[in-house]
């Protein structure tokens, strides 16, 4: 009985040790529009809290996009990695790159063109109606790298190293904090540094992860 015990727990263990990062990944994923609406709230003002805010339901939904497409990609990654298929597995990386590359630009130029129909769609407040605008404006222009975090964070977990994309996540959240900081209360640009600077961490942990993920041949 203790054998036994023993034995199927340890999977269990090695499971929410694998799982845990992604978890707390997803979480961190969430905090980029929760910090932007706290400091845009306490330096610029209630309107462009209630903009901020008002984005986060249009963000979470572009959020939700690029995660699940992570994860249908690493299906693939991860069972040619399991058979030995090298190639098949790079190929599959790379075909999953360029086509959420090119989906995250098309999205984006939508999301950039159509953002404030949207958001009087979504019943914003008038007064906050154009901060919003420009705040989804600037986000869909990061969105690609949003979706290139995505995407090489799902070929790290389908390699079994899980714990990698969440330092890279946490090094960008704590980037927005300071970006928001500077843009906001520093440089005063409002709800469009608060979504300036989203894209710069954004930007620096995709660029960053690509080069760790290149720089360590870990398709090799």
């Amino acid at each position: 009985m203790e054998r036994d015990y023993l034995v199927t727990d340890r999977p269990m263990k090695a499971l929410f040790v694998f799982s845990l990062p992604m978890i707390l990944g997803n979480f961190f994923q969430q905090l980029y529009n929760t910090v932007d609406s706290a400091i845009v709230g306490r330096y610029v003002g209630e309107q462009a809290l209630a903009a901020v805010g008002a984005s986060y339901a249009l963000t979470t939904v572009f959020i939700s996009i690029a995660i699940g497409g992570g994860l249908g990609a690493s299906v693939l990654v991860s069972r040619f990695f399991g058979a030995h298929a090298y190639d098949r597995m790079k190929e599959s990386i790379y075909t999953a790159f360029v086509a959420f590359l090119v989906l995250s630009t098309v999205l984006g130029a939508f999301g950039y063109v159509s953002s404030r129909q949207i958001m009087a769609w979504l019943k914003t407040p008038a007064e906050s109606l154009a901060m919003a605008d420009v705040y989804l404006q600037i986000y869909f222009l990061g969105l690609p790298f949003l979706f290139m975090y995505n995407i090489i964070s799902a070929t790290f977990n389908a390699l079994g190293k899980s714990r990698y994309p969440l330092v890279f996540l946490i090094f960008s959240s704590l980037l927005n904090v300071g970006l928001d900081i500077y843009m906001v209360r520093n440089l005063g640009w409002g709800v469009a540094g608060a979504a300036g600077a989203t894209v710069l961490a954004q930007g620096c942990s995709a660029l960053w992860v690509l080069k760790f993920l290149t720089g360590r041949r870990a398709l090799q």
